[in-house]
């Protein structure tokens, strides 16, 4: 494929609400710059020591398409966050970090706060001319970034951090409204966005682009859908083999560029050998599944944004320990939790059958081993992504936002997963009404266990999961490979952005 005269430079704006979103904005980075790209990166100072060290190592991981001479390069970028500016305290810079949901309204007056110091930045007289991008990507949030990119006299792509057959949905629900009609927040109704497809969910378990209320408000909600509506094009973490056709109906339904350019996890060409997290964790857990057998353990995991209450931990815990696989089981707030579940924790899990992992883990490398057997997720489409690039059959126990769509292509479209049989989204600090230690379990440690006897079932039905499973990660793997559907879309994508212009940039 030729290549345009201009050096293609992208500008990646992450939103960094959620790590979820970080990660993969990061990894589509080193993508863009394998295939020769210059990339620059803008964050805030604590999320950039994430960023940096998924980049650092770029010389050594890049793996370099043939024929398109040297790779690219990433520049990281930290602009303060202006958090104390919005009434928050100093690093408040993810939601994750944020002390209750009401502030959640601050963090979103801070992000704009933000975006306004991301265009000084580009605008600052008394520094050096900036780099004119060819090209802006901006994470959903940042409906700024639209006005920045017209400045810069650049396209602005965004990224959702939702797969194709999500955002496809979200614009049928805005176009046609079926959740409208429906008498209450469980009654079931059909999303008919793909066709053959029946994707059936109650108007509790929608996005929250669609609830009644939220910590975000509906003066943000509406801003976020105005920025989608005026892009010029989507990214899209996913395959177009993947979901059925999803990608060429969402550039349909859009009238927009849809760029699939995944599973962007697979930028990472050593899993095994990832950047330990400073205490050893990423060794204690890698040598702990080197110890048990081939496809013989549960991963267990609800993401960086999961959190259950309590009373739901111990459900959970009590079916882990009793289960017959050996168990990973990364609890996020694990340290938060009342002392009573605390000290059960203590007392209930063996570490040589559950082995506990407060924070973080790797969870590319988790996934990939030859001991893990099965994923038991909350379908971010990060998580679920990842599962199907190392070929990983699914429990699935969506959460809130988009999770209960992807449940239903993971378990009745693509049938690699099995449903816990969760009906009720978990509160969280965008939806967050009770947060508090009261709050009973919605799913019981019998539940979870016939869930997992499924996930780990050794007769036909667990066979062909795990067959379709390996099938997908085959067709993963093959997408980013030199003429794969995601190779090509990002070879098209930097071919399209990379106009002449002019190479510095002041207002």
């Amino acid at each position: 494929m030729e290549r345009a005269t201009a050096d293609p430079h992208f500008l990646l704006l992450p939103w960094q609400g959620a790590i979820s979103h970080i990660i993969p904005m990061t990894d589509i980075g080193r993508l863009l710059a394998s295939h020769g790209a210059a990339v620059t990166i803008i964050t805030t100072p604590a999320n950039a020591l994430l960023v940096q060290s998924r980049v650092e190592d770029l010389a050594a991981a890049l793996h370099r398409p043939h024929g398109h001479g040297a790779a690219g390069t990433i520049t990281v970028t930290a602009i303060p966050f202006p958090a104390a500016e919005a009434g928050l305290p100093e690093g408040s810079e993810r939601l994750d970090l944020l002390r209750s949901p009401a502030d959640v309204p601050r963090f979103f007056h801070a992000n704009r706060l933000f975006g306004e110091a991301v265009a000084r930045y580009f605008r600052g007289e008394a520094l050096p001319p900036r780099r004119r991008p060819s090209c802006v990507v901006a994470g959903m949030c940042h409906a700024w970034a639209l006005g920045l990119a017209r400045e810069l006299r650049a396209p602005c792509y965004i990224f959702h951090g939702f797969g194709a057959f999500a955002l496809l949905c979200v614009e049928y629900l805005y176009k046609h409204r079926p959740h409208e009609a429906v008498s209450s927040a469980d009654e079931l109704f059909s999303i008919p966005a793909l066709p053959a497809f029946d994707c059936r969910v109650s108007r509790a378990q929608l996005p929250q682009h669609f609830a009644p209320s939220t910590s975000m408000g509906g003066g943000t909600l509406q801003e976020i859908r105005e920025f989608d509506v005026a892009v010029d094009g989507v990214v899209v973490n996913s395959f177009e083999e993947l979901e059925h056709g999803s990608c060429e109906l969402l550039a349909a339904a859009t009238g927009k560029t849809v760029v699939a350019v995944g599973p962007v996890s697979l930028c990472h060409q050593h899993p095994m050998t990832m950047t330990d997290d400073g205490g050893g964790g990423d060794r204690r857990v890698l040598e702990w599944l080197d110890t048990k057998e081939t496809k013989s353990v549960v991963y267990v995991s609800f993401g960086s944004a999961g959190c259950m209450p309590p009373a739901q931990v111990v459900q959970l815990g009590m079916a882990l320990a009793s289960c017959a696989w050996p168990v990973v089981w990364v609890l996020k707030g694990a340290d938060s939790m009342p002392d009573d579940v605390k000290e059960w924790l203590r007392e209930s899990l063996d570490d040589k059958q559950c082995l506990l992992v407060r924070g973080w883990a790797p969870q590319v490398a988790i996934l990939a081993h030859r001991a893990v057997g099965g994923f038991l997720t909350h379908c971010g489409w990060g998580s679920t992504l990842e599962a199907i690039a190392a070929g990983m059959p699914m429990a699935t126990w969506p959460l809130f936002a988009e999770q209960f769509i992807n449940e239903r292509l993971v378990v009745d479209l693509l049938g690699v997963g099995v449903s816990v049989g969760v009906t009720k989204p978990t509160e969280n600090i965008l939806t967050a009404s009770k947060l508090g230690a009261d709050v009973e379990a919605e799913v019981g440690m019998e539940q979870v266990a016939k869930a997992l006897e499924r996930l780990m079932d050794q007769g036909s039905q667990g066979e062909h999961r795990r067959r379709k499973a390996q099938e997908l990660k085959a067709k993963a793997t093959g997408a980013l490979q030199d003429g794969g559907s995601s190779y090509m879309n990002l070879e098209k994508l930097i071919v399209q952005s990379s106009v002449s212009r002019p190479n510095t940039c002041g207002v």
